[in-house]
């Protein structure tokens, strides 16, 4: 029982991100023009940082990418101990996955 539910909240998960990417074909929303903050994505996923960081690293979370001295990382692996990682989340792929809309700073609540 337990998992038909969770199979059914997956394709239902699923099929709500196919409706948004096909929609957006026609109607995009207008987005903030900087990347989306890993604290915010992180609750708008309701997870946490290291969640979203790890997602998009490991590629599995295609929302951002993650770099190091300007060279993209897609393993963890690559990453070198005290170098700055820096993260680009897009707004677009961002509300493809989830529907959230990122206007920019002001609009950080989650609603």
């Amino acid at each position: 029982m337990v998992e038909s539910v969770m199979q059914l909240t997956q394709a239902k998960e699923i099929g709500e991100h196919i409706a948004r990417v096909l929609m957006s074909a026609n109607s995009v929303p207008e987005f903030g023009e900087k990347g989306v903050p890993v604290a915010v994505a992180a609750r708008v996923f309701g997870k946490d940082a290291t969640w979203v960081q790890a997602g998009i690293i490991s590629g599995w979370l295609p929302i951002g990418i993650a770099t190091q001295d300007k060279q993209q990382v897609t393993d963890i692996k690559q990453m070198e101990q005290g170098k700055r990682t820096n993260y680009y989340i897009s707004p677009r792929k961002l509300w493809e996955w989830t529907g959230y809309i990122w206007r920019g700073e002001q609009n950080g609540d989650i609603t």
